[in-house]
């Protein structure tokens, strides 16, 4: 066996895909009952209903071309962002443009800073503070005092290279982007086992033994796609250790997110003509802050998302005590009562990544300091094990799926070369 492939996310199905059209042989391990790791799509009726990922992030050539190669419909995020702050409803455009230009001024040299110390000593105007601290809390699941300045600068960098001010959406759900990669994975020299999830690593130079329960899996390198807060909780033990891996991850931090999707009869709230053309909506709500709709696609689902510092308020809470609270919240912002909000709610999902053993939060971001954490978790030990997965990126895409894409890619790269040249020496 060439080589195992821990984890069956993006990343290393990609990895399994590219193996495969090189002619390696390879097993592919997978905890879930389910392929695609934090890509989790829910097919509800007519319509899909996303648990996990849900937006194609500017234009990336990662996901574009395999949208393309699989004829997958994707669709521009429309409609206006709005504020209700106070209660007081607003658009929230021109302060998106504002926090815009906060990031465009973050300092890009050492000293690194966190973005809470940086935000304290602006000037900035409280409201453009605000919306920042949300944004960061919302979008980047951090904690402000832990996340690295110079990292969110790099980011918006690497966003603005590929449009990342436009959004889209796949219309039937990101799940077709997983199958679309699976199913072009070479059956014939792939094995996929599911229901298996890694407990152990050994390895020494040429040769890894992956261990799950009783049952061992031999080749003579590995990748590995766990998501960083797997990694950080020893749940997966290496052996020898990686005191250098270790390092890397001291820098890295992964967010917790908790997504709740209510499904409706209908589109409601276009009825009130200040949120007809509803895209986002960012409030002061203590429970659920952040909703969107799911324009321009028809379906009648509102999600709530509590992230960062805001989901540890919902920690161990059962699914419908998160429902309820979503619930609240949404009749709170909507000035609806609560009884008759529910009245219109056909189907309601929750997910809360933190929880959820085989991710442990939803995507990683860079703490103070460690604006290479991400590359050194991505090197290569001594052509044996291979990292990849959306924190092992450190091009600024961290905490996406073309990220995970292009992780994904590199890893296979390596280790084919490495494959070549062991071939060579052996000639």
């Amino acid at each position: 066996m060439d080589a195992l492939i821990i984890g069956g996310g993006i990343a290393g199905l990609v990895a399994a895909r590219h193996l495969t059209e090189a002619g390696s042989r390879v097993t592919l391990l997978e905890a879930r009952n389910r392929l695609g790791g934090r890509i989790y799509t829910h097919c509800s009726g007519d319509f899909p209903v996303e648990l996990g990922a849900e937006f194609i992030h500017g234009r990336p050539d990662e996901i574009l071309s395999l949208t393309a190669e699989g004829a997958i419909r994707i669709m521009p995020v429309q409609g206006h962002f709005k504020r209700k702050i106070n209660g007081e409803w607003a658009e929230a455009g021109h302060l998106m443009e504002k926090v815009d230009q906060l990031f465009s001024r973050l300092p890009k040299k050492e000293p690194d800073e966190s973005f809470q110390y940086y935000l304290d000593r602006s000037g900035e105007d409280d409201d453009v503070k605000q919306q920042a601290l949300r944004y960061v809390e919302g979008f980047h699941a951090a904690d402000p005092s832990l996340i690295s300045a110079r990292s969110l600068r790099r980011d918006s960098e690497a966003e603005e290279a590929i449009d990342g001010d436009h959004q889209y959406r796949i219309a039937r759900g990101y799940e077709s982007l997983v199958r679309a990669v699976a199913d072009r994975i070479d059956r014939g020299l792939c094995d996929i086992v599911m229901n298996t999830p890694v407990n152990e690593i050994a390895w020494r130079q040429g040769e890894v033994i992956a261990s799950a329960g009783s049952t061992e899996y031999l080749a003579s390198r590995a990748i590995v796609t766990l998501p960083l807060g797997v990694l950080k909780s020893g749940s997966v033990a290496f052996s020898p250790g990686l005191p250098e891996k270790q390092n890397a991850m001291s820098f890295l931090e992964m967010g917790p997110v908790i997504r709740v999707s209510l499904c409706f009869q209908e589109k409601f709230w276009e009825h009130d003509p200040k949120i007809a053309d509803l895209s986002f909506l960012f409030t002061d709500d203590q429970q659920f802050p952040t909703w969107w709709t799911s324009n321009p696609l028809p379906y009648p689902i509102l999600t709530g998302w509590a992230a960062g510092p805001n989901a540890k308020t919902h920690s161990g809470r059962s699914k419908d005590q998160i429902v309820t609270s979503a619930v609240q919240s949404l009749a709170r912002i909507m000035k609806i009562e609560g009884p008759e909000l529910r009245r219109h709610i056909t189907e309601s999902f929750v997910h809360d990544w933190q929880a959820d053993p085989f991710s442990r939060g939803a995507y990683s971001y860079t703490a103070v300091g460690g604006m290479d954490a991400a590359k050194k978790l991505a090197e290569t030990v001594v052509d044996t094990l291979y990292f990849a997965g959306e924190a092992t990126n450190g091009d600024g895409y961290n905490g996406t799926v073309h990220g995970a894409i292009a992780s994904g890619l590199r890893a296979a790269k390596e280790l084919l070369q490495s494959l070549q040249n062991s071939k060579r020496k052996q000639a």
